[in-house]
């Protein structure tokens, strides 16, 4: 048992640094060595993910915050949306067969994922215009150059759908909604991939607690596989965070799309029966 507690610290360790620096909150490390790797049910591997998500959430937020590199507003817009998305997918996991959804989902993160790597580099559009409804500009500070970059934050309506509908997937699937939110801010608000990956990370605590909440009145978290899942990401996302001050927004994003290509290789073959 302790040999198989280690394995989960230091499996957690990596996954808290990874989801860190993505932004997606390391579930997709968490879920599959759990139910996968060792053989815990399903929904008891989900609900310890969602924890994972928390911890990572709460010690990357920190540095991100510390660094002006979180969209604030946009974050705790769109948080409002993903939360309550989050809650729902914790209330409908236990009743929904999610074959037809993971095949769908591995769908659209591979369109993702090639939209992502076709759109590296290209620099995010200057604001010219005044703000239309619901847009806002902002800015930040590139850590790799120090010039400040500014942007505006379009499409918050369908953003927030979105948003919704990534928070659902989080409390399914423990996964992190960041796999969502990320391309989202990015592709279809106009986001730079640094400031989206970070403000995605910020979000993340809430929306998988508003769904863990679910799984623990449900008896679905084992205390002894969670002590060290969080402790190992509190410690890797902090890493993480470091990390990625230092890595260009390209790379990023070429990480990104790669992360959501292998995950839609995981979903895909769930949605056939091989896992």
């Amino acid at each position: 048992m302790i040999a198989t507690e280690f394995l989960v610290f230091v499996a957690a360790v990596g996954a808290g640094a990874f989801g860190a620096l993505v932004g997606i909150g390391g579930g997709l490390i968490i879920v599959p060595l759990l139910a996968i790797g060792l053989g815990v049910p399903t929904h008891v591997a989900i609900g310890v993910s969602l924890l994972g998500v928390i911890a990572t959430s709460a010690s990357a937020s920190a540095t991100y915050l510390q660094s002006g590199l979180v969209d604030r507003r946009l974050g705790l817009g769109l948080l409002i949306a993903t939360a309550s998305g989050g809650i729902l997918g914790g209330y409908v996991a236990g009743f929904l067969d999610g074959r037809t959804l993971s095949a769908a989902f591995g769908v659209v993160l591979v369109v993702v994922a090639l939209k992502m790597i076709t759109s590296r580099g290209r620099p995010v559009a200057d604001a010219l215009a005044e703000p239309g409804r619901l847009e806002f500009d902002a800015s930040y500070v590139e850590p790799t150059t120090g010039e400040e970059v500014g942007y505006r934050v379009g499409r918050f309506g369908p953003g927030g759908a979105v948003s919704f509908f990534a928070g659902w997937l989080s409390g399914l699937l423990g996964i992190g909604g960041g796999v969502i939110n990320v391309p989202t801010m990015n592709l279809l608000m106009g986001i730079p991939i640094r400031v989206a990956t970070t403000t995605s990370t910020f979000m993340l605590g809430a929306t998988a607690a508003a769904s863990a909440v679910i799984y623990y009145a449900r008896g679905q978290i084992d205390p002894l596989l969670a002590a060290p899942v969080v402790v190992g990401v509190l410690l890797g996302a902090r890493v993480g965070a470091r990390l990625a001050h230092a890595m260009l927004q390209a790379r990023l994003q070429l990480i990104f799309a790669l992360v959501a290509l292998v995950f839609a290789a995981q979903m895909l073959l769930r949605a056939v029966g091989a896992t």
